[in-house]
Formats: C-alpha cells, structure tokens, sequence
C-alpha cells in the first residue's frame, strides 16, 4: 500500500524495488543471464541505478569535457550512424541535425552530459546498462541523439573511449511488463528502437526482458 493509500507506479519506485538490493547470487545470475560467461564471481561485479555516466566522469575528473573531444569520439564510431537511421524502415523523419556530425555539437555535447542509465552491471570486460519500462514509451525528445536507446549506447561507448577503457563490451538490456499472454513484451521488442538495435547486433533480442524476469532472479528462481 502507497503513501496516503496511493500505489507508487513511477518506473523509479518500481527499478529500486526491484534492483536494490540484489544479493550476490542475483547479481551474477543477472549477469549470466545477460551474457555474462559463468566463471565470473559476484566480486567481480559492480552496480549501480539511475547512473549519469558523462557527468558524474566530468565531476570526478575535475576538468571540462570538451564538446570537440565528444564530436571526435562519436565520429570515430558512429560516422555512418545516421545513414544508417534513415536506411532504416520504421523511425520517423529525422532532422538534418540528427544523428550528423559535427553539424551540433553543442546538441551532442547537451544529450550525451544529460543521458542517464537506470541500471547498470559491470564486470572485468563488459558493461551491462539497462533501460527499465514500466507504463511510458521509449524516449524520442532529444536534438541529436533523438532516441533513448541509442542514446545511451551511444553515449556509454563514447565514455569508454573517453575513459581508455576501450577493451569494455557495452551490452544494453531493456526491462519492460510482460501483460497479459507477454503481448506487452512483443510489443517492446516491436518497436523501432530495439528492432534497430537488435539488427545493429548492439542488443540481444534475449536481453528484453519482463519485471518477472528480474524477480525471478532476485528470488534465486532463474
């Protein structure tokens, strides 16, 4: 029962719930089930929630993050991105500022300072992040990173290029409701950004996952 008899229904409350918490054996049974190989320790894996990678590296380190080093880094990655966008069926029509550099720096520099991670696992060679759904839609509000998604794959591989940890594997997830028969599962894996990121081979159609996925691992059951 909420506060003041109200149920709590923001995907926050419900990723805390969930997520926080996890013991060690949940933490590695996350892992493998997202690729993880099974002689990796629970030691060896680090956590975190609601993670804003670029600004929380911009405040340790003290210094500026120069919006020309990001505009380099997403070049040496993703120069093709946007073609590639536009290639694909589905996405609505884009800008001539989205996806391109350097045509908005200052754009790129904004999305990527502000992206945020609900989830994220790491281990000796990989990153796992995880986008966690629970009733809205997949974001598409940003100026030049337009979908939340790529976004953050985007964003977390230019960090690890940033921070010389370039032999790290970004893999994401998403953890969205199953409903009724898992029609809003197949809903989710439907939608133009997973499909994309899933012919990009960035994300595993096996790592969208449902909320009963999660607490079947938290509760030792997978």
């Amino acid at each position: 029962m909420g506060i003041l008899g109200i149920d709590n229904r923001t995907e926050n409350w419900k990723t805390v719930q969930h997520f926080h918490g996890l013991s060690d054996g949940a933490k590695v049974a996350l892992a493998r089930r997202l690729g993880e190989p099974k002689d990796t320790a629970a030691e060896e894996i680090g956590m975190e929630l609601f993670w804003h990678p670029m600004r929380d590296y911009h405040f340790q380190h003290g210094k500026r993050v120069e919006p020309g080093d990001l505009v380099r880094i997403y070049g040496d990655h993703f120069s093709d991105l946007a073609q590639k966008i536009r290639d694909f069926d589905g996405f609505r029509k884009l800008t001539d500022k989205n996806y391109m550099m350097p045509s908005d720096p200052k754009g790129l520099y904004d999305n990527v300072m502000n992206t945020e991670v609900d989830v994220v696992l790491e281990t000796r060679d990989s990153l796992f992040i995880g986008e966690a759904k629970f009733e809205s839609d997949l974001g598409t509000g940003s100026s030049v990173l337009v979908h939340q998604l790529i976004r953050q794959y985007v964003t977390v591989k230019i960090l690890v290029d940033l921070a010389e940890r370039r032999q790290k594997c970004v893999i994401p997830f998403v953890v969205t409701e199953a409903g009724p028969d898992e029609k809003k599962l197949e809903s989710m894996k439907n939608t133009d950004q997973v499909k994309f990121m899933i012919d990009q081979k960035w994300l595993r159609e096996d790592n969208v996952l449902s909320w009963g996925d999660v607490n079947d691992i938290r509760l030792g059951l997978r």
